[in-house]
This record gives C-alpha cells, structure tokens and sequence, in this order.
C-alpha cells in the first residue's frame, strides 16, 4: 500500500523514528493507567473548580484561550492533511466495508501511525478546555464534560487494539476540531460571528456521529453474523463505542433542538455553543 505524499511540506507531517509495538507497550505499562487517574482528577478539578471560583472574580484569559484555540485548530488541520489522504484510499481501494474492516498499514505507517497516536494523546491536553470554563466563570455543562471525559479515556484504553474504523473516526473528529476551533478562536478575539456558524459548528459535529453510529451499526452486524471473519473489531471495543456514540449523538441532537429550533437563537444561546464542544 502506497499512501504517503512525497514533497513539498506535508513531509514534515511524519516521524522517521515511529515504532508501533515500542509505542504500545508505553501506552499499556504506562500511560493507560495513568489516565484513569487524569480522568478522575480532571472531574475532581470541574467539582472542586467551580466551588472555589463561585466567589471570585472570573479570570480574564482571552489571549491565552485565543492561542489555545488557534493551537488546536491548527493541530487539527494538520492532522486532517496527514489522515482524510489515508481514508480516501482505504475506500477506494479497500470499499467502503473494508475501510472498517480492514487496517491495511494505518497503525504502523511512519505517517498515519504517527499521527493516529498524536491524535490520542492529544486528548490529554484538551481536558484544559473545561478549565477555561471554569476560570472564567462559564457554565460547564454535562454534555461538555462526559463528551471530554470519555473520549479521553476511551480513546486511552482501545488504542492498542488497533480497530479498522478508527481511521475514519480520526480523520472526521479532526475535520470537525480544525473548523470548531477556529471558530472559538474568532469568537477569543472578539470577531463577531453569524448566529448560523453556531449551527453549522453543531451541525457537522451531530453529522460526525451519524457516521460514526451508522458504521458501528454495521460493525455489530458484521460481528453478530460473522458474515466478515477478519473484520478487525472486538467486542469489547464495539459495545463501550456503540453506546458512547449514540450518547453523543442524542445528546448533541437535543442541545441543537434546544437551541435553534425550540426557541430563535440569542446571543446567550451562541455562547453556550461554546460549552457544547
């Protein structure tokens, strides 16, 4: 399989040294059960966090969130340049079945391996969008906190399984991050905003778990038929996604039932958008 681009600055994109199985091996011994602790320690710090800035003064931080923002905007667009090139080729080459069904090269390719990785890890540094809530005195809500918080820990425990069908969760959560970010990064800098790019932002979010829930769908039905022996799925990975991404998707469908479609948008509602992500 021939799937890298040659030339030109996407070739930066990569790492000459990535080892899959030295890779694994840290994420098991190590980081995996370090995140379990980040995870309980994350929600202690929303609990503990609101409680002590319920008499403070909110912090001013827009320029640190504006940099926060762009940072991850700009992760995400890179990411998307090394991932989306990958899933294009795995349905055209593979079928659309194949392209969660089979992994191919995508975990130990230099490029698509490398950034699969980065793209899991990162969900560490991006707990710290809850903490800007807090700090400024914005409402954290529960689809906000469940959503980071379990695809944090999700993302943690499954990576060594290698599954098919996270090449196309990657390059869609990627897709959807590079533009909703940068749409909290205009907002950071104060650039005034159409009420619609609210609902486009949560729009392609809900469009993100549709795929998602519909591959899925078919992955249990694969699985519960064994109609495909070697589609690379388990169970295990299966039953915790299936439900996390119909938890998303019901929850997301009824935050942008709420807000647009229930009563006109305001612009109190565009900034509980903000929280939504």
């Amino acid at each position: 399989m021939e799937t890298n681009v040659s030339g030109g600055f996407v070739e930066i994109f990569t790492s000459s040294t990535w080892d899959l199985k030295r890779t694994q091996t840290w994420m098991d011994d190590y980081w995996v059960p370090t995140s379990v602790k980040v995870t309980a320690a994350y929600l202690l710090i929303l609990y503990v966090g609101s409680k002590l800035m319920k008499h403070r003064e909110a912090f001013k931080l827009d320029t640190p969130l504006a940099a926060w923002n762009l940072g991850f905007s700009i992760f995400s667009l890179c990411g998307t340049i090394r991932l989306l090139p990958e899933l294009i080729w795995a349905v055209s080459n593979l079928g659309y079945v194949g392209s969660y069904c089979d992994r191919a090269e995508y975990y130990t390719d230099p490029y698509t391996g490398y950034w699969g990785w980065l793209f899991v890890i990162s969900k560490a540094p991006e707990l710290g969008d809850s903490l800007f809530l807090v700090l400024r005195k914005r409402p954290v809500i529960f689809m906000h906190w469940y959503h980071h918080a379990l695809t944090f820990i999700y993302a943690q425990i499954t990576y060594s399984t290698q599954q098919a069908w996270c090449r196309w969760a990657l390059a869609l959560n990627l897709m959807v991050h590079s533009v909703m970010y940068f749409y909290f990064f205009l907002r950071a800098i104060k650039v005034r905003t159409p009420g619609v790019v609210a609902q486009f932002i949560t729009t392609i979010q809900i469009l993100q778990f549709v795929i998602s829930c519909t591959i899925f769908g078919h992955l249990f039905y694969i699985k519960s038929t064994n109609s495909i022996p070697d589609c690379k799925c388990n169970w295990n990975v299966l039953l915790m996604g299936g439900a996390m991404y119909v938890s998303y998707l019901y929850l997301f469908a009824q935050f942008f039932y709420k807000a647009y479609i229930a009563k006109k948008p305001s612009t109190k509602t565009v900034q509980n958008s903000d929280k939504a992500a």
